[in-house]
Order: structure tokens, then sequence, then C-alpha cells
């Protein structure tokens, strides 16, 4: 069980000739433990112009900000598409569920499969990363589909690049036409489970780069909108009015792209208040 977060002391200890000024003297500082759970930080219910103070955060927590931004926004996308096609019923939201198999455990940042079939297993899985470790990024994606045999039809990868904090966004699918595992053969009157052995290793099927603008340029996208198929995520084939779940140029620009990058410019004045008051202490 998490440790709690305990108080080191109030903004008025720390002295006022700071960026903390601004808060008011009660305001608790803590020390930054990652053993101790950040819910703790926070009052139980909800009140107005409640603050608190979290010194020595490491750079490397600051960066799971564009992580986090990244993936919420894309599941954000997939809501706002699912309930404009009247299926977001249909799909459950797997969040970071963590899946069990007798060679690894792992869970993806976020993922979804189709509701009511008590179906262990996603269909489609995110996995995003804000480092330099693209080819982690890719082995992931690479055991979610070919490590669970084809059980999960599309992978997504965000890959938020340092330095340059363009983001490069990839989808991966089995190599051969994904079908729904149960099937029913009218001769024989029976429903059988269609499960491949060895299926083709994954192979990348989508590729969008977003790069950012700099000195008041704008963005520029490589690639065609990005494209969840209806049935990678929900094993069925559209009825009228339902269709695949595109999302466009614009789409990934502002309701991603943009909220990543104010993330990761909020993390680096945070990381320079907090250098110049080293500095000034």
């Amino acid at each position: 069980m998490s440790r709690v977060y305990q108080s080191e002391s109030v903004v008025s200890e720390e002295g006022a000739e700071s960026f903390l000024e601004h808060l008011p003297p009660s305001t608790p500082i803590y020390r930054y433990n990652h053993q101790c759970a950040m819910k703790s930080l926070f009052p139980q219910y909800p009140v107005e112009d409640s603050f608190i103070v979290l010194k020595h955060f490491p750079a490397e927590t600051l960066a799971d900000q564009s992580h986090e931004e990244a993936t919420s926004s894309f599941e954000m996308m997939i809501v706002t598409l699912a309930q404009k096609i009247n299926v977001n019923r249909r799909i459950a939201n797997c969040g970071a569920t963590r899946v069990e198999t007798p060679e690894r455990n792992k869970q993806a940042d976020r993922s979804w499969k189709p509701a009511h079939q008590g179906r262990k297993f996603p269909t489609v899985a995110l996995e995003a990363d804000f480092s330099k470790a693209t080819q982690k990024l890719e082995r992931d994606i690479a055991w979610w589909i070919d490590g669970l045999k084809g059980e999960v039809t599309m992978g997504i990868s965000i890959d938020i690049q340092r330095g340059s904090h363009s983001i490069e966004i990839k989808s991966w699918t089995p190599d051969f036409e994904p079908s729904p595992r149960k099937i029913y053969i009218p001769a024989r009157g029976q429903v059988i489970d269609r499960y491949m052995e060895n299926p083709p290793p994954s192979r990348m099927t989508q590729r969008v780069l977003i790069t950012r603008g700099r000195d008041g340029a704008s963005p520029t996208i490589e690639g065609e909108p990005l494209t969840v198929p209806f049935r990678n995520l929900l094993l069925d084939e559209p009825a009228e009015g339902e269709d695949d779940f595109v999302l466009t140029a614009e789409m990934l620009q502002h309701d991603l792209a943009e909220p990543v990058w104010d993330a990761i410019d909020d993390a680096e004045m945070i990381k320079a208040k907090e250098r110049n008051t080293y500095h000034t202490t």
C-alpha cells in the first residue's frame, strides 16, 4: 500500500522572495516521494482555492504529463466518434486494465473491446511514450498483436519525440484479415472458436507525423487521417448509420497534438521556476 504524504512546512516558512509568494501563507509544502500516493495530496471533498506545493518533482515524472495528455486525448476522440455513430454503449473502455498471460503480464495505456461479450482481451490497444525509446514502444505494440495471437486486432502507438516535440502516430495490425473469433458453421449446427496458433507478425498500416511549428509557424501534418476500422474494434460489420472511427488531421492537431504541446510547455515552465527558486534560496 502506498504511503500518505505528510506536509513538511508551509509557504510562509519558505520565504516570500520566490514564485510561491502569490499563494496563501498556509499552503502546505511536500517533498516528492515515489512511494507516496499522489491522491493523498488532495482533499477528500472538492474545495475552492485549494493549493499545494510539491518539491523536488523529478523531470522524468513531469514528462508523464504529456504522456497522459496524449492517451486521454485519444480516448476522448474515440468516445466522441462512438457517440456520433451511436455505438458508445457497445464499446467497453478497458483503460489501462492489466492483461495476464503465462508469458507476461502487461497493461496498455488505453484499450477497448466490444461490450457484453465476456471477452478477456481488448481488440484495440494504445501505447504512448515521451522518450527516445521508439523501439521499445514498437515492441510493446508488437506484443499486443503477436503475443496474444491475433486477439488484439489493432495496436496504436503515439511517439512524442524529445527535442522536436513531433508526434508520430502509427497503427499496427496482424498481417492477415481480422475476423470474429467465434464463427457459426451451419452444416454442423454449432459455434466454434476460430483461433490461429501462429498468426503472421504485425505490420504497420498507417502513419501520421505532426510536426510542431517554430517561431509562430503552423504545425505540419504528414499522412492520411488515422482510421480505426469498425470491424477491428467491435468485431462486427457496421450497420446503417455506423462507420469506421476516422480521426481527421484537424482532430489530431487540435484535440491531441496541441494539448500535448501545452503539457510539455507547462512542464518546462514548472522546471524553470523550480530552478529559479533554487538559485534565490
